[in-house]
């Protein structure tokens, strides 16, 4: 680093090593309200027709808490005997400080629309849930008629080489779904003998929908990929984008093969441990930082402008959010972001590339020998520093849950020692894919460092705004031991 950029002496790193420990354990009122035991025996003593005795609780799940404004809400799915159906409750976290409401006994039944009662024991505001809302798009891309005559009216509209194309029918499979905002469904699709002899169409298309604008993104992304020279790349593959609808907000793109992720791979290699499962993955690194090279180098300009001073803004709103209901939180990122604006400061970033956005390795697939990337979701123009950074945070995180059966964030390994011992496992897969990237696009490694510090603190504030108290510790976990071994803080 430059001479500019001192390194914090020992005073200063203990100082912004202290303050970043008030992240470390979330307070227990706001812990609560995510932890289903917690919320199970307030509910048994807290709402009437349960405490009663009326009905029997038998079971109490927790789903999606995410911080709204200054307040927290949560859903809650209760099983309840005597009732044929889950009920389900939105829940509005009162912070300490805040008035809370002065409700009374509910007029109408638990699991009855318009249901609502204070739990005075967390400070929860409970009402029925609005029935979920099912995609409108979904019958129609779920009916086999329907679809086929959407598919077949979007590709061809969308791609020029397939103007002739004539779908005979469709089998739609859906693969992924969550009511009201995501789904993506795979479609067999069947033609005439003779157009299949003649045209090389494709025999498998996925159709994907999203919220916002993310869908336009990726097609914009995906369809300047596609007519670059990375179509033809003999390093990775990218699915064709066939067509995007846009009052449905469905993409619409060909095949990309799968018979596991470079994530599955990650894990299985490390539970492993043997030279030859090392080597294997080691093999895919590479050739995942040839292909995510390749890409960065393709002379496209679509996409936003994403800078390291949009994330440093991103961690201010968030904290400023935090601290204005939890005051202990006030300042205590401030001397690290001070610092790692100066390092930025002090080394510009590289130039400006076509960018993934959101590239992990559960976004490379594996197939025969060969890598494919997916998801553009995150398309934008950004300095290679952001795709690395992510790619490799997500690598250290992916080791540290290697040791567990599936990716239940319940399940926490306590021994620390063991954590960091498979965290020097993942720093050198870590070396392998970097060095290799190195090899074809020249990168700055201060700028991968800061972007991957700024970035674990994010995921760190997410365990705030999201409550999950066993992912706290890992990303803290992470984010300490970045900024160690990364020299950000100096030695």
């Amino acid at each position: 680093m430059s001479t500019a950029t001192e390194l914090l002496d020992q005073n200063q790193r203990m100082d912004v090593s202290d303050k970043l420990q008030r992240f470390a354990t979330l307070p227990e009122w706001l812990y609560a309200i995510a932890d289903p035991d917690t919320v199970r025996a307030a509910v048994e003593r807290g709402i009437p027709e349960i405490a009663s005795g009326a009905l029997t609780l038998t079971g109490c799940d927790v789903k999606r808490v995410r911080i709204k404004k200054d307040r927290w809400t949560a859903m809650y799915q209760l099983t309840i005997a005597e009732l044929p159906q889950v009920v389900k409750l939105r829940g509005t976290l009162i912070p300490p400080g805040q008035a809370e409401p002065d409700r009374g006994v509910p007029t109408v039944g638990l699991g009855t629309e318009g249901w609502r009662f204070y739990l005075p024991e967390l400070r929860l505001d409970l009402e029925s849930q609005p029935p979920d809302e099912a995609l409108p798009s979904l019958p129609r891309l779920t009916d086999p008629t329907a679809a086929r005559e959407l598919l077949e009216s979007s590709i061809r509209a969308g791609s020029p080489a397939y103007q002739d194309l004539y779908i005979q029918s469709c089998e739609p499979k859906i693969m992924r779904y969550k009511p009201g905002s995501r789904c993506t469904i795979l479609y067999r699709l069947e033609y005439a003998d003779a157009q299949v002899a003649s045209q090389n169409w494709p025999d498998v298309v996925v159709a994907k929908t999203y919220q916002g604008n993310k869908g336009q993104i990726a097609y914009d992304g995906m369809r300047a990929l596609w007519d670059s020279a990375l179509a033809n790349s003999s390093n990775v593959t990218i699915a064709e984008p066939l067509a995007f609808v846009p009052e449905l907000s469905v993409l619409v793109q060909g095949p990309i093969r799968e018979e596991q992720t470079l994530k599955e791979l990650i894990r299985s290699a490390l539970r492993a441990g043997t030279p030859e499962a090392l080597e294997e993955l080691n093999h895919y690194m590479r050739m995942t930082a040839v292909g995510l090279a390749e890409m960065h180098h393709c002379d496209i300009s679509v996409g936003e402008l994403r800078t390291l001073e949009e994330e440093f803004a991103e961690i201010r709103e968030v904290d400023e959010r935090l601290a204005a209901v939890i005051p202990e939180l006030h300042g205590a990122v401030a001397p690290l972001l001070a610092h790692l604006e100066a390092v930025a400061a002090d080394n510009p970033a590289d130039p400006s590339v076509p960018t993934h956005g959101t590239f992990r390795p559960a976004q490379v697939l594996i197939h025969k020998g060969q890598i494919g990337f997916i998801d553009f979701d995150g398309f934008c123009q950004a300095e290679p520093a952001l795709d690395l950074a992510l790619f490799l945070g997500k690598i250290r995180d992916i080791g540290l849950s290697a040791s567990k059966d599936d990716d239940d964030e319940d399940d926490a390994v306590v021994d620390r020692q063991a954590l960091l011992a498979r965290l020097a496992e993942t720093e050198a897969i870590c070396e392998v894919f970097l060095a290799e990237y190195e090899q074809h696009a020249p990168v700055s490694r201060v700028r991968v460092a800061l972007w991957e510090a700024l970035d674990l603190f994010t995921l760190v504030q997410h365990c705030w705004t999201k409550v999950k108290p066993v992912r706290l510790n890992t990303n803290m976990l992470l984010l300490e031991r970045h900024l160690k071994v990364s020299g950000l803080l100096g030695e």
